[in-house]
């Protein structure tokens, strides 16, 4: 489609010229560039943003009339600007996500939220499918938030509740869960099937109706959506904010594929990223798996993730460090006092929610194995269901 779309711009230069007059053709309409054409819209990117402000504002019907014109069929016209940082030096990540119609309603919320709005709720749940970003979006609120969130993903709240059931400490659990700071639990949709955790979630919801601080909720589907959801259960999450959050559009996914892609995106690749974006319509890892596709050659994995190990295993390094009291040499080295051990086992645990893979931890942590990572990893989880000082210790470090 984009080769169609491009011989038809080639062709409606002229009149275009003749419907604006050579001087604004010259100033506004020549520099633009046609990117992507999808379900009725033709997108339209300009260098800056004030040429694409201004021909949105000033040039847009007359755009639309003579691309529908040229084509058939009535089109609509959509402009961008590129952005102003270098494409390489982009991150698309928990820290700087790509926001576009499909999360808009979500990143406004999670952003008047970190910015200390009040908002007529205090309850935010917020669904879609696999791989459109939605623990992204809660990851980079998550580091803007003060305090920082309680953190449960749905399957370590599971490991937590029957821990505390079967040493009966579930009181102990639940006033942990109703602290008035904020809390979020992830891929809430796996409590389906999981009676008496529904039941302890029922109740913890509703003693935190009456905070200041906010409970956001994530699920793969829409409350109603969620299988063997107990009734009440499902009327707490309702009453709530609900927003859904769907796949990226086209421009969320050509900014996306030209951070993946960095400077290359801005010469002889620019097209097969361009008709990537226009052909994936598909989640963040499909778009992920065409672009590594494309390149001919296999990609090594924390490249496409836009991960630079290294800097991430000395950044958690670092705060492990400095927020538990041990020194960087002590975490490094092979010292078995009980804070060294337990600081290094911390730091192992969040290097693998960062994403670095087992043999990569172990490398940076003087050569350890990939099974001694996974040990130390597992031991940490087990403590952690026991320990909810230690619980709200690590989530600071989240």
């Amino acid at each position: 489609m984009l080769p169609v779309l491009e011989e038809s711009w080639t062709r409606v230069q002229k009149v275009l010229r003749e419907r604006v007059g050579e001087a604004v053709h010259s100033a506004w309409i020549a520099g633009l560039r046609p990117v992507l054409m999808e379900r009725g819209t033709v997108y339209l990117e300009a260098q800056n943003r004030l040429t694409a402000d201004r021909v949105r504002a000033m040039f847009r019907p007359v755009l639309e009339e003579v691309l529908s014109d040229d084509f058939g069929t009535p089109l609509a016209v959509e402009l961008q600007s590129r952005e102003s940082l270098p494409f390489d030096a982009l991150e698309v990540s928990p820290q700087h996500p790509v926001v576009d119609d499909a999360n808009s309603t979500a990143h406004l919320v999670l952003k008047s939220l970190s910015d200390g709005r009040r908002l007529p709720a205090n309850l935010f749940y917020f669904y879609g499918p696999s791989g459109v970003g939605k623990t992204f979006l809660l990851r980079w609120w998550r580091e803007r938030s003060t305090p920082r969130p309680l953190w449960f993903e749905l399957m370590d709240l599971l490991k937590a509740f029957q821990a505390a059931h079967y040493e009966r400490r579930v009181d102990g659990l639940r006033d942990e869960l109703v602290q008035d700071k904020p809390l979020v639990i992830d891929e809430l949709h796996r409590v389906a099937g999981k009676p008496k955790l529904q039941q302890f979630l029922i109740q913890v919801l509703r003693a935190r109706e009456h905070l200041q601080s906010p409970t956001l909720l994530a699920s793969r589907w829409q409350p109603k959506d969620v299988r063997d959801l107990d009734p009440t259960l499902q009327t707490l999450c309702l009453a709530g904010f609900v927003a859904g959050i769907d796949r990226p559009g086209p421009s969320a996914r050509l900014r996306f594929l030209r951070a993946l892609d960095g400077t290359a995106s801005r010469n002889g690749r620019a097209k097969v990223v361009e008709s990537i974006a226009q052909q994936c319509i598909g989640s963040y890892p499909e778009l992920r798996a065409a672009w590594a596709s494309s390149r001919g050659a296999p990609m090594p994995p924390r490249y496409l993730e836009l991960i630079d190990p290294g800097r991430v295993f000395a950044r958690l390094r670092d705060e492990v460090a400095r927020r538990l009291g041990v020194a960087v040499q002590d975490l490094l080295g092979n010292g078995q006092g009980r804070a060294v051990s337990r600081a290094r086992k911390v730091l192992a645990m969040l290097c693998r929610q960062h994403g670095l893979s087992g043999s990569e931890v172990g490398r940076f942590l003087n050569g350890r194995t990939r099974a001694a990572i996974s040990y130390m990893v597992k031991s940490l989880e087990k403590e952690l269901e026991r320990s909810p000082e230690l619980r709200a210790q690590v989530e600071g470090l989240r």
